[in-house]
């Protein structure tokens, strides 16, 4: 076996340019900028134009940039997209299972040193079901959710975080209620198929998360309200969701991938109530960003990829009469993205 090395374009321009007859010492082994431990034959081979190109197919130009930056030697961390089976099917063809090995084995030299790697992956359905009737109550509050993975991180302390999130089920969330003279009401369907939330106040973060969802995901809210003061009623539908709530500083690397289909279905009658907000939502992928302290620590440094290869279907049936305020919303969104500066 032998090492080989990938010199910059610089230096082999620089080689090129010196006089053939002048004398250039040249250091018996020159600084790499990545060594891998294999043929020089088939080192060369990680350069080849169709793995460049099955790189470009998986994650774009964004893709394509962390991958030459790992073959000059930068360590940013392991990008779980770089092991995708296109790449690594592009690889074997050319090389076969030695190439592969080394190329994992190079992700692996480059990877940080996280406190927390996690992987998550849901073959399974989840349903949910609620049924509910209240009269002369004051508060009612009532959720369904149905959710194939889900990760929180609290941080007080510096953190380096991994994250990756497969679902294939299905998730189906039901709310059916009656409800009759009762102040406040908070109702919510909800069906997501990844779910990551990260928060720190202080702490700064390096967080790398990877969501795809492949399963269906169907929120369905029926309601009959009267007498009601304030009601709020919520049917969502999420694919991928992700929040994530850091200081300047923090450093977040992100890719949402929907291959699920949608489905958020809300109906209510509605009679002599004062405020009513009735929403259905269907949302491929979802990303919420808020930088803390910016004007003192500057913005969170922030990369995402956003793929929906699926439909979203978003209802609203209200029949309202006698009511003061009401207000309803029907929304299909294939991606989201909320950034907020602070």
């Amino acid at each position: 076996m032998k090492k080989f090395y990938l010199m910059t374009t610089a230096g082999l321009l620089a080689m090129a340019a010196t006089p053939a007859t002048a004398q250039v010492s040249l250091p018996t082994e020159p600084d790499p900028l990545v060594t891998v431990d294999v043929d020089l034959s088939t080192g060369a081979l990680l350069g080849d134009q169709s793995v460049l190109d099955a790189v470009v197919e998986v994650g774009g130009g964004e893709l394509l940039d962390v991958y030459l930056g790992l073959l000059e030697g930068s360590s940013g961390g392991t990008n779980f997209q770089l092991l995708d089976g296109t790449i690594l099917t592009a690889l074997e063809t050319l090389g076969g299972p030695e190439l592969v090995s080394a190329f994992e084995s190079l992700v692996g030299t480059t990877a940080r040193t996280a406190d927390y790697v996690t992987n998550q992956a849901n073959s399974a359905s989840q349903v949910s079901t609620l049924a509910a009737t209240a009269n002369s109550v004051a508060n009612v509050s009532a959720t369904a959710a149905s959710i194939g993975n889900s990760y929180a991180l609290d941080a007080a302390a510096n953190v380096v975080a991994d994250l990756g999130q497969v679902n294939e089920g299905t998730g189906t969330s039901t709310v059916a209620t009656v409800y009759s003279a009762v102040s406040d009401v908070t109702e919510t369907a909800a069906s997501i198929g990844n779910s990551g939330s990260f928060n720190a106040d202080g702490a700064l973060l390096d967080v790398a998360v990877d969501q795809n969802n492949l399963g269906n995901q169907t929120a369905a809210l029926l309601t009959v309200q009267n007498m009601v003061a304030e009601a709020t009623s919520t049917a969502a539908s999420i694919g991928n969701s992700l929040s994530v709530e850091m200081p300047g500083g923090s450093k977040i690397t992100a890719t949402q991938n929907n291959a699920g289909t949608m489905i958020a279905d809300l109906t209510g009658t509605i009679a002599s109530t004062v405020d009513y907000t009735a929403t259905a939502a269907a949302i491929g992928n979802s990303y919420a960003l808020t930088s803390l302290d910016s004007g003192i620590a500057g913005n969170v440094s922030s990369s995402l990829n956003q793929w929906n290869g699926a439909g979203q279907i978003a209802k609203v049936t209200a029949n309202i009469a006698a009511s003061t305020n009401a207000a309803a919303t029907a929304a299909a969104i294939g991606n989201s993205v909320s950034i907020n500066v602070e």
